[in-house]
């Protein structure tokens, strides 16, 4: 094949690709305009060569959009985000973007190239997916609701059985300060089955995985202060991804919370952030107490614990947690890996990915990626 041919080849390749393609140069022109993006945005070829490339974004994420094109063409680092669409059918379509450098045969980056692609029903089905794991740990989840809640008011009808024949009211004060304890009991497992299910109705908030972490860091810093608790951080800049702060921070607080309650006489917390391929790794090293290899493979079970009142403990754990943890890792996409030795302390390591954009519920999805068909004409 000779060279014309090559070219005129890769010409009509990029041309009938099937997905949007544009290319831009260093001032972030339209110098390239596929057929897949003249059927998304409307504009010819000929209408969109020379424009920004901003203009086919919403006003409201253009200064995200902008952010994605300067780390391309300034720092060679691919990035991506979410926008939302009107489809031809009049209906909300979730595209994504990934932008990435161009280099000529020197290195030299030259432009950037702009790919999107229509994920509404890859996204449903996740959504899907998600629901029917749900709705799966229901059955395990209702056993254990059924189990402690009935422990909980077998103990207050004893006390009131004990209590009624008696005129002293120093029983009638202890029986009252149990009841007391047991309705505070139920209502932390109340509480925390309430939080395993929020996620899904909370409105959406979005936040770049380097500063959720470095928010994250903060946080923790104060906590271990108080906690007399000496922490190590680490976190490395990632390409640019963006996660949602409702599922991400809570699962980061509940694993730092574990931590400080297995050094209640004090210790070391690590905390680190790395890049590893497509992934990012957050890992919590702690020198604590140590989970016992024989219950390791249990911790994500609702309510199983080692700890607090439902194991004999006097914590206010109620055994959700971890649960809810790695709930909420799946739903981003991710996996949470869990090592320990007892008397050495525990280590977590949350795998997030960087591949893909950030699950989140359809009805749930952030204001400021919105724009409409046709946002890039006149």
């Amino acid at each position: 094949m000779t060279t014309q041919c090559e070219d005129a080849f890769f010409r009509r390749l990029c041309e009938h690709i099937g997905f949007i393609l544009i290319g831009v140069d260093l001032d972030l022109r339209i110098c390239s305009w596929n057929e897949q993006a003249t059927r998304q945005f409307g504009g010819a070829a000929a209408e969109m060569t020379g424009r920004s490339i901003l203009d086919i974004f919403h006003e409201t994420e253009r200064p995200r959009a902008e952010e994605l094109f300067d780390s391309a063409v300034r720092n060679g680092i691919v990035g991506e985000m979410e926008t939302k669409y009107n489809g031809e059918d009049g209906s909300r379509r979730t595209l994504v973007v990934i932008v990435s450098p161009i280099v000529d045969e020197t290195g030299r980056r030259i432009g950037a190239s702009v790919s999107m692609r229509d994920i509404s029903e890859r996204k449903r089905l996740s959504q899907e997916l998600s629901r029917t794991r749900r709705m799966a740990s229901l059955g395990g989840m209702a056993q254990g609701v059924a189990h402690h809640f009935n422990n909980i008011l077998g103990g207050m009808l004893t006390s009131i059985d004990y209590v009624l024949p008696s005129d002293s009211p120093r029983e009638l004060r202890r029986s009252l300060r149990l009841l007391a304890q047991a309705i505070g009991r139920a209502t932390r497992i109340t509480q925390q089955l309430e939080a395993f299910a929020k996620s899904e109705h909370h409105p959406v908030e979005f936040a770049e995985l380097n500063e959720l972490m470095q928010n994250f860091v903060k946080r923790v810093a104060k906590q271990a202060e108080l906690a007399k608790i000496k922490l190590e951080s680490r976190i490395d800049e990632v390409p640019s991804k963006v996660f949602e702060a409702q599922r991400l921070m809570p699962v980061l607080e509940s694993l730092a919370q574990n931590a400080f309650d297995a050094m209640s006489s004090g210790g070391t917390l690590k905390v680190t952030m790395k890049r590893d391929g497509d992934h990012a790794v957050i890992t919590l090293r702690d020198t604590g107490c140590g989970i016992p290899e024989d219950v390791l493979d249990r911790i994500f079970e609702p309510f199983f614990t080692t700890k607090g009142e439902l194991a004999g403990g006097s914590s206010h754990n109620a055994g959700l947690g971890l649960a809810a943890v790695h709930g909420l890792a799946a739903e981003m996409g991710g996996t949470i890996e869990v090592s320990s030795r007892v008397g050495e302390g525990t280590t977590v390591c949350v795998r997030l990915p960087l591949d893909k954009p950030a699950a989140s519920p359809e009805t749930n999805e952030p204001a400021e990626t919105t724009s409409s068909q046709g946002s890039a004409g006149p």
